[in-house]
């Protein structure tokens, strides 16, 4: 039997979770059949779930990298670059945010499981938060965790206003969220 390249098992993951992304964002969960998944991902179910064991795993999967996409944004960039993103993003992609945050509201096993990915993840929202902290550009009355959670609340509501096409002034939700999160004199 001949052997795939790493290369290869790489590139049909990305196929996979692109796929997806689109089926989920289009879809929803619970609109994301496994039909619709294969039309979109163009690959039979066998493939798919070769990568992943379920439907969940993969929703999961797009949800750890989602987070580890706008995670490091903000350790490298900074919460503008952040704002930013989202304010660029694609709104079917942000309906999929929104997705995401339904089902950490909903679904007990897609918080344990997305939990048990988390605790792998480099950098985590709270270090972003500490090191700033450290540094001097946040504040340091409040807790880091804290911080991370209102900063946090500021990129889903600008995510939600963004999937419903409601506009909103990116360089005026910086200045607030700046202003917020800085030092206290």
């Amino acid at each position: 039997m001949p052997k795939v390249s790493q290369e290869h098992l790489d590139a049909r993951r990305r196929q996979i979770l692109e796929g997806a992304q689109r089926a989920f964002a289009r879809h929803g969960y619970a609109g994301a059949t496994v039909a619709r998944l294969e039309e979109e991902i163009g690959l039979s179910r066998g493939a798919i779930f070769n990568y992943f064991p379920s439907k969940l795993d993969l929703f999961v999967a797009l949800a750890e990298d989602v987070n580890r996409r706008y995670t490091a944004l903000m350790h490298d960039q900074g919460m503008d670059a952040a704002i930013r993103g989202i304010a660029d993003e694609d709104p079917e992609l942000l309906g999929m945010l929104i997705e995401i945050e339904s089902h950490l509201r909903h679904d007990e096993e897609f918080v344990r499981k997305l939990e048990a990915v988390a605790e792998r993840a480099t950098p985590t929202n709270r270090s972003v938060f500490e090191a700033r902290q450290r540094d001097g550009t946040y504040r340091d009355d409040i807790p880091a965790i804290e911080l991370g959670r209102f900063a946090s609340m500021v990129l889903n509501g600008a995510a939600l206003r963004r999937a419903s096409g409601d506009p909103f002034d990116v360089d005026a939700t910086i200045r607030l969220l700046h202003d917020a999160l800085a030092p206290r004199k």
